[in-house]
């Protein structure tokens, strides 16, 4: 294989990235796209070696040394699983817009979690992360629109079907699972989670402003076709 066909697979996957990290569901800037995908890398790295660095045996022992470190890394993790739920997607959202990265930011804790168990548990920390998926999908939609448009009336320069039919969806789907844990969870879990209640109003709000501004769009556009015919 010649240097210069290295050369364009090396060209063209780069471009393929970055294409990737330029995509409207992902971000609006590649650079605060990367940071928060190396975010989640490093969230996801830590994890993975305070969890599985605790169960490899040295000579048949753990060394000291060795065990401190990981006990590091397990409370760096632990402290950073809160604000990555609660914060850190909304933060993602408004600074960089793109929904399906902002949606993604609190799944991941909880899916290593579900991963590590070997299980799928549809407990409190699911159900928080479920809501607060929504509602940064949502957020990161407007934040989009507000940084195309210059305005915040960004709805009167129309609406990206493609993109609300995304947050949608991310919106029914979490919606329903939500429904299921709310169901069967005993009382004392609703009380804890019955404060995550204002991100739903944040997610209702949104799309459902979106959907409005799309269907008076089409009624202007049809009663303009009705006008020009007539």
């Amino acid at each position: 294989m010649s240097p210069e066909t290295d050369d364009r697979r090396s060209l063209g996957a780069r471009a393929a990235v970055g294409a990737a990290l330029e995509h409207p569901l992902v971000g609006l800037h590649r650079r605060r796209t990367a940071l928060t995908v190396t975010y989640l890398l490093g969230l996801t790295a830590t994890f993975l070696l305070s969890y599985v660095g605790a169960r490899l045996p040295v000579d048949d022992a753990v060394l000291q040394t060795l065990t401190t470190g990981l006990d590091t890394l397990s409370l760096v993790f632990i402290a950073v699983v809160t604000p990555t739920i609660l914060v850190v997607p909304l933060v993602s959202a408004a600074w960089n817009g793109g929904p399906g990265l902002s949606a993604l930011v609190p799944v991941v804790p909880v899916a290593l979690g579900d991963i590590i168990a070997g299980a799928y548990v549809l407990d409190l920390d699911v159900a928080i992360a479920l809501t607060v998926c929504p509602s940064a999908a949502a957020l990161a939609l407007v934040s989009a629109d507000v940084r195309r448009t210059g305005s915040l009336r960004f709805w009167r320069s129309g609406v990206d079907e493609d993109r609300l039919l995304f947050v949608t969806a991310i919106a029914i789907v979490t919606a329903v699972g939500v429904g299921r844990f709310v169901s069967t969870a005993p009382s004392y879990m609703l009380e804890w989670y019955a404060p995550m209640g204002g991100y739903w109003l944040v997610t209702a709000t949104v799309v459902g402003s979106y959907w409005l501004a799309a269907v008076r769009s089409t009624w202007r556009t049809d009663d303009s076709h009705a006008a020009a015919d007539s």
